[in-house]
């Protein structure tokens, strides 16, 4: 027996339909993330990760077509071989995919509690021996500050806005989900916080409604709910704040969704595109200010990735 529709995580519209190809799990998050206990050993072969940096000079639409084949090559060869798979979900409404049993952060807890940490680097090195050239980059404090450059000249101009409205030219900013804090923008009359992700949690009464600019960036593709956690986010600013949010593009298309071509299951467990992003912001009493989409550079990553920004302003 087997329930085929519920209501979605992301849009809250009851067309959530469980599809009928499930999708393989990366054997490192099936064992650390998800507790799967399993017998595979992967390798992700040592390969010329300066290429997508040279291919992004090329023409555009040669470029994009380049990249799409690479990924499919790494998702094939190096990524995994896996025989774990788990049922995953799309909204026919929003266009989210993600698992389709909610993975909570309880199940998360001992994944992320180690997230990035040397202990971490270590494990995934051991099972993955090829991880340790891009374990060097990725969480690395340059990698981190060339994230914050590139955000803060982003979010800049809406914080002066909020700046000069603000009685005492302070901008109280939340990040939610921000490590360290490290891409909280640099600037002096901005009053940084860090929230760690507890979506289950509700949030300290003194703290509703208290800040001014609530950001959480790469933190919705790796949760159990995104909707409830983006309300957390809108519950934390005050009326008249600004939330911002930021994933990664990771969705195959619907194409390949019908095709029954899911992408392999790893700690980005939910795949957005615009539509899920703005249905997402418009389950809240926000105004939406922007849903568009960009590139940025993450170091690990070796070129530029395409996101999807989300801003709004509380009502």
């Amino acid at each position: 027996m087997e329930l085929r529709r519920k209501i979605c995580r992301c849009c809250g519209q009851p067309d959530f339909e469980r599809q009928k190809t499930e999708a393989k799990v990366d054997p490192f998050f099936a064992r650390h993330g998800l507790q799967v206990i399993h017998d595979h050993q992967v390798d992700i072969p040592l390969i010329d990760w300066g290429l997508r940096r040279k291919i992004d000079r090329l023409p555009k639409a040669l470029a994009r077509q380049l990249h799409r084949r690479l990924d499919h090559l790494r998702e094939k060869h190096l990524l995994t071989s896996s025989a774990i798979r788990i049922a995953y979900g799309f909204c026919s409404s929003c266009h989210f995919l993600a698992p389709w049993h909610e993975i909570g952060d309880d199940q998360l807890s001992d994944y992320y509690a180690y997230y990035l940490t040397e202990e971490y680097k270590q494990a995934r090195t051991a099972f993955q021996p090829g991880f340790a050239q891009l374990g060097q980059v990725m969480g690395s404090q340059a990698e981190a500050l060339s994230r914050r450059k590139q955000h803060q000249a982003y979010a800049l101009p809406y914080l002066l806005e909020l700046r000069q409205s603000s009685s005492d030219g302070v901008v109280h900013l939340l990040d939610h989900g921000g490590g360290e804090g490290l891409i909280i923008p640099n600037l002096s009359w901005v009053k940084g916080t860090v929230h760690d992700v507890e979506s289950d949690q509700p949030a300290n009464q003194e703290q509703l409604e208290v800040f001014d600019f609530v950001q959480c960036l790469h933190v919705l593709e790796h949760v159990g709910h995104p909707l409830r956690t983006y309300a957390r986010l809108v519950k934390q600013c005050r009326r008249g704040g600004l939330i911002y949010i930021e994933v990664p593009i990771e969705f195959p298309g619907i194409k390949e969704i019908k095709a029954g071509n899911l992408p392999i299951c790893h700690e980005h467990i939910n795949k957005f595109c615009l539509n899920s992003i703005a249905a997402l912001q418009q389950t809240a009493e926000v105004e939406i200010i922007a849903t568009l989409t960009e590139e940025v550079d993450f170091l690990h990553l070796d070129g530029m990735t395409p996101i999807i920004r989300g801003l709004a302003r509380k009502l």
